[in-house]
């Protein structure tokens, strides 16, 4: 525990709060949260939209009327449609991050995604696939973002705060999980389905307004740094300045276990974080018996662990890996214990009878699950700084698969919402959990990898020398 209060400290020690580098991760983790609201709250909506409700006719005979008339397959489709679209811009956000600037496609991205946002109701009224065809724009909008976030760090993240700032701005991942099912529910609830697009959206139209004004792409660009916190920065950065006239090495990337390692991670991870992000609100729906508002809260609990870990962890696997263990070590420990412990609890959660401890036991992985994230998804940064962005686009790209397979797989198992088609689901979530951990435990690596040094020399000097901090 002193430990894990001593890495937190160093935040303050870093003078990280007050610095520039501090305003570019607070609002990637606002932007991560609009973004992931604007994919996760259609899971909670869907729910209001497709279920039977009293409607009182002219003559005054009371009726049960869904108003949208989808089953489950359909909803399966709706569901999957985001992933349509965030599948195929993943690389070339990474591309266009790495040519353009990660904050200007981070900025683009989020912007047209919110104005997106603000279309869907009146899509959704013009019939079930205009609604698809929106959600695959949203998904092809949004499907840039994480690249250009690995792109934004790679030159903002000092070596040894690389993890901190990086977890911090992808906690923003979990707390819009949060947010959009806390908050969906009520906003259901009091404002009807169509006000939680709306609200998204607006926030969304405001934040990139904020970020396009106030942040740069790197800190030399930036014309609000001290001259003290860019010194910093650029002496414990690799050399990156060469940057711009390279090329990429595609043969060596797909030749890498490396890079297998980092691609299978997410693919495994994607697929159990599918399970509880579009399956958590139809699965309470089915077992645990409350109203909208209840099992929204009951969603978002876990990922408010999950956010606090992630804020936790992050500075602790920094500390592991200024004191104790090699950065191959450190990302290994949280990538396969994070996976284990998510397998462990997919397989207990379906068989539970007790309401309470179902909703128990469904915070504890996804809370455990920031530990896996924050591992693998700093990696990139590890193994190729240079050309993070792309290695993430990359992976991103292979592991949204799940996201167009298992909400589809998930609507044709679960046909009349039973103990036993859940099981199935949750099973299939666990194998991916396993496979994951042993891939990554067998393949990860640590070190910047030969085909990503542009300078050798700097590269082993920045591996090997302790990064001291700033008073």
């Amino acid at each position: 525990m002193n430990i894990v209060l001593n890495s937190l400290g160093n935040i303050f020690k870093l003078k990280l709060l007050k610095s520039r580098r501090a305003a570019v991760t607070i609002l990637s983790f606002i932007g991560l949260l609009l973004a992931l609201v604007n994919s996760v709250s259609l899971s909670v909506v869907i729910v209001a939209m497709t279920n039977e409700v009293n409607k009182t006719l002219e003559n005054g005979t009371v009726v049960l009327e869904r108003e949208f008339q989808w089953d489950s397959k359909e909803q399966g489709l709706v569901l999957s449609a985001y992933y349509y679209g965030f599948l195929w811009t993943q690389l070339l956000g990474g591309m266009l991050a790495s040519k353009f600037g990660g904050h200007i496609v981070f900025g683009i991205g989020n912007g047209l995604g919110a104005i997106t946002m603000l279309l869907l109701p009146w899509m959704a009224n013009l019939g079930i696939y205009y609604f698809v065809a929106g959600r695959i724009v949203l998904g092809s909008l949004s499907g840039v973002v994480i690249p250009a976030v690995q792109e934004i760090f790679s030159k903002w993240a000092p070596i040894h705060e690389r993890t901190t700032m990086l977890g911090i701005a992808l906690s923003g991942t979990q707390s819009g999980s949060f947010t959009a099912f806390l908050l969906s529910g009520y906003f259901v609830q009091l404002l009807g389905w169509q006000s939680v697009f709306y609200i998204s959206g607006s926030f969304g139209v405001l934040w990139v307004c904020i970020w396009m004004i106030y942040i740069r792409k790197d800190p030399a660009s930036d014309p609000r740094i001290s001259h003290e916190e860019l010194t910093y920065i650029r002496e414990n950065l690799e050399d990156l300045s060469a940057k711009k006239n390279l090329k990429t090495p595609w043969k060596a990337i797909f030749s890498s276990s490396a890079v297998y390692a980092v691609i299978v991670a997410s693919f495994c991870d994607l697929w159990s974080r599918l399970t509880f992000l579009t399956e958590i609100p139809n699965f309470l729906n089915s077992m645990v018996h409350n109203d909208l508002g209840t099992r929204g809260l009951f969603a978002a609990a876990p990922y408010l662990l999950c956010l606090l870990l992630t804020i936790a962890v992050s500075p602790f696997l920094d500390y592991l890996r200024r004191t104790i263990f090699s950065t191959k070590v450190v990302r290994k420990l949280g990538t396969v214990f994070g996976f284990l412990v998510t397998a462990t609890f997919l397989v207990i959660i379906p068989n539970l009878r007790d309401e309470k401890a179902t909703v128990a036991c469904l915070i504890i992985p996804v809370g455990v699950s920031a530990v896996t994230l924050v591992s693998y998804m700093s990696n990139p940064l590890d193994i190729a700084p240079n050309y993070a962005a792309i290695l993430t686009g990359i992976a991103q790209t292979i592991s949204s698969i799940p996201g167009i397979i298992s909400p589809f797989l998930t609507g044709v198992i679960v046909q009349n919402g039973s103990q036993n088609e859940w099981e199935i689901v949750f099973y299939i979530s666990a194998g991916f959990c396993i496979f994951g951990a042993i891939f990554f435990a067998i393949f990860a690596k640590g070190e910047v990898q030969e085909w990503a040094k542009i300078n050798s020399r700097v590269a082993t000097e920045l591996q090997e020398t302790q990064i001291s901090y700033p008073n």
